[in-house]
């Protein structure tokens, strides 16, 4: 009898170590593991550039401190070779120092940069990287989980614009452009300035992450015409693209002109056509 419950001792023993519990009862983190999502970039020289699907791997060291490696196609290397980790509750903390590889064109220089962690969970990290050296100081800041729409979606889109109607189809034109700015809300303002079509502003339309996709939808009012002669046209805008933002589609529709006007912005040159 005192052997079994020997036995039990040491397995409960080995269970509470296995959960990594601190004195308080409070699971610890064990902060080893592969964390993907997004980059916020800022500098002297811009603010809040975003980079989606990014991946930071942390490893512990027998010491007890984390070896960090980063690598993005955006930004680079990153390698912090023995970062300090302190424990408290479900709260690590990491923050070190190391060396970065950045360039541009396949020219790189090395410089040095810091490194700071708050961790949680695997699905709950944020990381922050500075680099002082570089572009006046810049700092990436890394955080879990998908990117924000609003944030991922901002930017110029640059191509050519395919308008249809009851009239006429594939009506091309190029050099055209779509911007789309991040409100702070969730949502994005939306402004289409064509000599062709005239002025599409939508001040707040809904931005959402669909698969692998990035949507946005919206309307507004637009002022066209003929011969400097314009009447107002309400407008509906539906939007996708890709996290890279080079595969897109932004459509604005206005029913009430032409038996139902469709102007869509892809990007690259407009297709040839025969005449």
């Amino acid at each position: 009898m005192k052997i079994k419950s020997v036995l039990m001792m040491l397995s409960a023993a080995v269970f509470m170590m296995a959960c990594d519990k601190d004195e308080n009862g409070s699971k610890t983190v064990d902060f080893a593991g592969r964390y993907n999502g997004y980059t916020l970039a800022s500098c002297n020289y811009f603010q809040n550039m975003i980079s989606a699907d990014e991946t930071v791997v942390l490893t512990k060291n027998t010491d007890g401190t984390a070896s960090v490696s980063f690598t993005s196609a955006t930004w680079g290397e990153f390698t912090i070779t023995d970062a300090q980790a302190t424990v408290n509750g479900d709260l690590c903390t990491l923050s070190g120092s190391g060396q970065t590889q950045m360039g541009m064109n396949g020219n790189t220089s090395t410089y040095d940069c810091t490194f700071t962690a708050e961790i949680r969970s695997q699905d709950d990290a944020r990381m922050e990287f500075s680099i002082p050296a570089v572009m006046g100081g810049m700092t990436l800041t890394f955080q879990t989980g998908d990117a924000p729409a609003d944030l991922l979606l901002a930017g110029t889109y640059e191509g050519y614009t395919d308008a249809d109607c009851a009239m006429f189809q594939n009506r091309y034109t190029d050099g055209e452009s779509v911007k789309l700015t991040a409100n702070g809300d969730g949502s994005v303002k939306v402004v289409f300035e064509s000599a062709s079509w005239g002025t599409f502003t939508v001040e707040s339309a809904t931005a959402t992450k669909e698969g692998e996709e990035y949507v946005f939808t919206g309307s507004g009012s637009v002022a066209m015409g003929m011969g400097g002669s314009t009447s107002n046209y309400d407008f509906t805008l539906s939007g996708r693209s890709n996290a890279a933002k080079d595969d897109f589609s932004i459509a604005f529709n206005v029913p009430a002109v032409m038996g139902g006007l469709t102007v869509t912005l892809l990007p690259g040159t407009a297709p040839t056509t025969e005449e």
